[in-house]
């Protein structure tokens, strides 16, 4: 079995157990090295990562428990780097790039506007414009909440559920150039709910909104099909796009982090995990990402390791063994 788990969440942004514990059940499962990779911060949603003032005290913890368990286990200081994350890369030991949002063009042109306007240490101003700025639902949506954000989101802008697909797929695929990351995270996180729900009328899930109520008949919300040559084609560009983004940086100098530090051997091939985490908390049956991609990964040479994606000291490391044959 892989002997380490490089994605989990501690109380330091969306998980249930310090970085402590994580790193504990880590050697207690005896792995060899853990990665601990908390949510950067994402200014026009705050309300599942890291704050600013957080990220500070995640570095100096991670770095001192490195050293506390140096004789024990390999700890590794790593992130979570959303596409749309305000984030300074410099104390990473390694990240993995995902995508947790959509963004409308305007939307997208007015975060990085306002992302962009302020150099400076202090980033208060422009984190409170961009809450303040960019509105859910008409300028963003986030994919993996609650099944009907996706649906609100398409119906505002007069989009079907295929043309979200696309977005996110097309947003995937420039995962490698926008963060630079060592890490393919969740790559189709878009179907979280497809296992677990159905499609309800536009007409009833407008109705539900109205009411204010989030959570009303909440197993009738959903979504793609995911055998629809559309969707594969989406899917395929950016799986295709990903290689060749990894490619051209690796010809201008750039190898992968977690190879320089002996965890993986990546050379120019994207590195794609097979989370487990949806199916850890009871959304899921199968890891992300769909057998169907995997298959296509591998035939085009990528690299595949899987990740907890933990929120809890109970989740490292589950079904590594499982599902350890999808990397064969």
């Amino acid at each position: 079995m892989q002997s380490f788990d490089l994605h989990m969440h501690t109380t330091y942004c969306d998980g249930n157990s310090s970085a402590e514990e994580m790193i504990l059940s880590a050697i207690e499962k005896g792995l060899s090295a853990v990665g601990i990779s908390g949510h950067s911060f994402t200014p026009h949603d705050p309300s599942y990562c890291m704050s600013r003032e957080g990220t500070l005290k995640y570095i100096e913890e991670i770095r001192a428990l490195k050293e506390k368990y140096s004789d024990r286990i390999t700890v590794l200081l790593g992130l979570e780097k959303d596409y749309y994350a305000d984030t300074d890369m410099t104390p990473y030991d390694y990240w993995l790039g995902s995508v947790h949002y959509l963004f409308t063009d305007q939307g997208s042109r007015k975060h990085d506007e306002i992302i962009g306007s302020d150099t400076s240490a202090d980033r208060t101003a422009s984190d409170a414009a961009a809450i303040t700025e960019l509105a859910r639902y008409r300028d963003w949506t986030d994919v993996d909440s609650e099944p009907y954000d996706m649906r609100r989101f398409a119906l505002m802008h007069g989009m079907d559920m295929m043309s979200v697909a696309e977005l996110f797929y097309e947003t995937a695929g420039a995962i490698v150039s926008r963060t630079d990351c060592d890490i393919i995270g969740h790559f189709d996180l878009l179907t979280k709910f497809n296992e677990r729900y159905r499609l309800m009328p536009d007409e009833t899930v407008i109705d539900l909104w109205a009411d204010g109520n989030r959570r009303a008949d909440s197993q009738s919300i959903c979504f793609f099909d995911t055998q629809d040559p559309c969707y594969k084609a989406a899917w395929k560009k950016a799986i295709d796009n990903i290689f060749n983004e990894c490619a051209e940086r690796y010809r201008a100098g750039y190898r992968n982090r977690l190879e320089l530090l002996g965890i993986i051997e990546a050379g120019n091939k994207p590195v794609f995990e097979i989370n487990t985490g949806a199916i850890s908390r009871g959304y899921r049956k199968t890891p992300y990402p769909a057998t169907d991609q995997i298959s296509y990964i591998k035939s085009r040479g990528g690299i595949l390791m899987l990740s907890s994606d933990s929120h809890s000291e109970a989740a490292v490391c589950s079904g590594f063994g499982q599902f350890t044959e999808l990397m064969q």
